[in-house]
């Protein structure tokens, strides 16, 4: 990954939680940790990463939402990415 991926996960995890994640950084990061996104013929993004599995509302620009912030977050872990405290 690069800084910019790497400042992206931690941004992700940071306390307070941010509201302002910017969809294109977010998913380019999920994609160098080797996740799939997809948008479903539903308007969602479904991703991937290993055998764990969620699906979002689809994102526009940013971010926003603190339960979907959250959920991939646990995603993340769940996967055993998330960063190192």
């Amino acid at each position: 990954m690069s800084k910019k991926d790497d400042r992206t996960l931690e941004r992700l995890f940071s306390h307070p939680m941010p509201m302002n994640l910017e969809w294109n950084e977010v998913k380019h990061m999920l994609e160098k940790l080797g996740a799939s996104v997809e948008t479903t013929h539903h308007s969602h993004t479904k991703i991937t990463i290993g055998n764990e599995t969620k699906t979002f509302k689809t994102f526009h620009k940013m971010l926003e939402d603190k339960h979907e912030v959250k959920e991939l977050q646990h995603l993340l872990e769940a996967a055993g990415l998330a960063p190192s405290a």
